[in-house]
């Protein structure tokens, strides 16, 4: 019985000791040391069309146990903008024992511009008609192309087809970088009296910086039929905002109208 007790202290050491033993061993086989990712900048200056190669310049990675890891290198993630034009990009590396080491710095568009907002035709109809709001807008950015299918809008009320009237509207669009940009307008429901010239300008929704001269006159392109132009505007460049210019002809026994919306740009 005596002899059972000892057999069992020492069982229990010897297991105690290679316990312990083995998790020395593990201790130096074992590696949770992520590798050491190094931007040779703090900030990375490239144009909106950058290539992941472009953005990975500059870029290391090396790592204790597994050496010079650079070639697993990924842009995780891209923040949403800062500032217009600048963003966080984050990079990460992987070594053998499938540690992440990341790194972070600062990125800035040199030619980046906000999404706008472009108009294929007026969001003026003629009462009866049906009205398809996002048919004749589109948008796009110098960060992604056409953005297009992101429109999103808001009417403070419903659209009354069967009345002349105008209906405030309020148009919006976000590009990748996080950037939303606001197109406050209105659709234009007008009666009967202009169904009869149809009146056509070079552009439908134009940008323009405040301070900038601004000729409605450029932006007539004529009628399908003869008669008198008058241009009714309310733009003033000296002040940001939304304006319109109404371009109605008028000929022996009918008329016609179109709208050119004018966005006046602070700066």
């Amino acid at each position: 019985m005596r002899k059972l007790k000892i057999f069992s202290v020492l069982l229990l050491l010897v297991s105690a000791g290679a316990f312990i033993a083995f998790q020395a061993y593990m201790k130096v086989v074992q590696d949770d040391t992520p590798p050491v990712v190094i931007c040779d900048s703090k900030e990375l200056t490239v144009t909106v069309a950058a290539t992941d190669e472009e953005l990975l310049e500059g870029v290391s990675a090396k790592d204790r146990r597994s050496g010079d890891v650079t070639d697993t290198l990924v842009i995780e993630s891209l923040s949403a903008f800062t500032e217009d034009g600048t963003r966080i990009i984050t990079y990460a590396a992987v070594d053998e024992s499938m540690n992440v080491g990341r790194c972070e710095r600062t990125l800035i568009y040199e030619d980046y511009e906000p999404p706008v907002f472009h108009m294929s035709e007026p969001l003026c109809y003629m009462v009866g008609s049906d009205v398809d709001i996002l048919s004749a807008i589109s948008a796009d950015s110098t960060l992604d192309g056409s953005l297009t299918s992101n429109i999103k809008y808001s009417l403070e009320k419903t659209v009354n087809t069967m009345t002349a009237g105008n209906y405030p509207i309020e148009f919006r669009v976000m590009d990748s970088g996080g950037k939303t940009v606001y197109l406050d307008t209105q659709i234009e429901i007008y009666d009967r009296t202009y169904a009869g010239i149809e009146v056509n300008l070079t552009d439908y929704l134009v940008y323009v910086k405040q301070g900038q001269e601004f000729d409605p006159q450029n932006y007539y392109a004529g009628a399908d039929r003869e008669g008198e132009l008058t241009i009714q505007s309310n733009v003033n460049t000296s002040e940001a905002g939304t304006y319109y210019v109404d371009y109605i002809v008028n000929g022996i026994s009918v008329s016609g109208k179109s709208r050119l919306v004018v966005v006046v740009q602070e700066g």
